[in-house]
């Protein structure tokens, strides 16, 4: 198996700092897991000693996601026009907003493996460990951890049926909503089409522990971007990621669910996607143990833009499960409206946060550029099969 390659890919709006990157390629080695490349690719700056010390461990290539040259350069010499090549790196933001889709960023990243000939390509975030937390002690802060294979394991199922894919799992650590309570926030959570989560929003304080690990094994369509194996020796049953970004009051939001959208895409390819309950730990607040509080100003942001982030994931998201997968939504989506203005009403107060006052118009504006997005992605698509037919060819 270590006659192939394997491929690190991480996305980071400035490479300032080895942790967790580090960790990772420390775990790989400790487990004997020769990691091939490290992909980095970043937006506003890197931090050239900090590639120095990565470099110690594996070859670094770097992508600016404003300006990937190196990218262009190949998708060029496998024969892409430029327009298509422009379809597949969308950054119509980058200089004026700083902002780059997170399906564009990813696709950069799955690109350079493909085109570098990797076997396989390991997707982890910048708040994300090699580790599983086992236990919390939530009055004394304790964390008790176990660390885990993370490329042995993935590899274990990645490579077990030709048609597996994507291998993923969820995690362990917060909730990426803190614990709240206050008036209509079913309804903000109706608008954003979360109202599954109110339950456990509303009464659930503690992490997400598990004591065990690559027992419950399952197909998915669920992925995350985070802790996510994908093998790229079939091209064919692979699909681009996608995502939107929408400027609304001077202000450029970026959509979710890039993940989300990659798991059924692989699906409709004939691929199949599998969670191998690998729930690494993820200190999506960035002060573990520390009780996430959502009065926290940088808490506070973080709720809001997974709010934005939603909202304009949602009509894409809905389209696409309605008109690919013949799935049937459980409500009108555009009744959400309603709900989502007393929500982000009572939001904005609770919070003391007007910006949640922008969400209906989110909303609105999101639904109005769908057909501009699905326009979008179907060119996108476009291309995507045209470099396919390249690929296979050189395999």
């Amino acid at each position: 198996m270590y006659d192939e390659k394997v491929f690190f890919g991480i996305i980071t709006l400035n490479l300032t700092d080895v942790v967790p990157i580090i960790d990772f390629l420390e775990n790989a080695r400790s487990f004997g897991h020769p990691v091939s490349t490290l992909i980095v690719c970043y937006l506003i700056s890197c931090d050239a000693a900090v590639v120095q010390t990565l470099r110690t461990y594996t070859e670094v290539v770097l992508i600016k996601r404003d300006n990937p040259v190196m990218l262009r350069r190949l998708l060029k010499k496998r024969g892409l026009k430029s327009q298509q090549i422009q379809e597949l790196l969308q950054t119509p933001h980058a200089k004026e907003f700083h902002r780059v889709s997170y399906g564009s960023s990813r696709n950069m990243v799955l690109l350079a493996a493909l085109l570098l000939d990797a076997d396989f390509l390991f997707f982890f975030d910048t708040d994300t460990f090699p580790k599983i937390l086992t236990h919390f002690d939530y009055t004394t802060k304790k964390a008790e951890f176990i660390d885990i294979d993370f490329v042995g394991s993935h590899l274990q199922y990645l490579t077990a049926s030709n048609d597996i894919v994507v291998t993923t799992s969820d995690y362990t650590g917060y909730y990426i909503i803190p614990r709240m309570q206050f008036p209509n926030l079913r309804d903000l959570l109706i608008g954003i089409q979360k109202e599954d989560r109110y339950n456990y929003i509303t009464t659930n304080s503690t992490p997400v522990t598990r004591d065990y690990y690559l027992k419950d094994i399952f197909n998915t369509q669920k992925i995350l971007g985070g802790n996510m194996a994908i093998n790229l020796r079939k091209p064919s049953y692979l699909s681009p990621f996608y995502s939107q970004t929408m400027i609304l009051d001077g202000e450029c939001y970026l959509g979710r669910g890039e993940d989300t959208l990659f798991g059924p895409l692989i699906q409709c390819a004939g691929g199949r996607c599998v969670d191998i309950d690998l729930k690494i730990f993820h200190n999506c607040f960035g002060d573990f143990p520390a009780s996430p509080d959502i009065t926290i100003q940088k808490n506070r942001d973080r709720f809001f833009f997974a709010c934005m982030g939603w909202i304009i994931r949602n009509p894409f998201f809905n389209w696409f499960h309605s008109s690919k997968l013949q799935d049937k939504p459980t409500r009108d989506p555009y009744s959400r409206r309603i709900p989502l203005m007393r929500g982000s009403l009572a939001a904005a107060e609770y919070l003391n946060d007007p910006r949640f006052l922008l969400l209906p118009e989110a909303f609105s504006k999101a639904n109005e550029l769908l057909p501009q997005w699905v326009a979008q992605y179907q060119r996108l698509m476009d291309v995507w099969y045209s470099l396919q037919l390249k690929l296979e060819d050189k395999r």
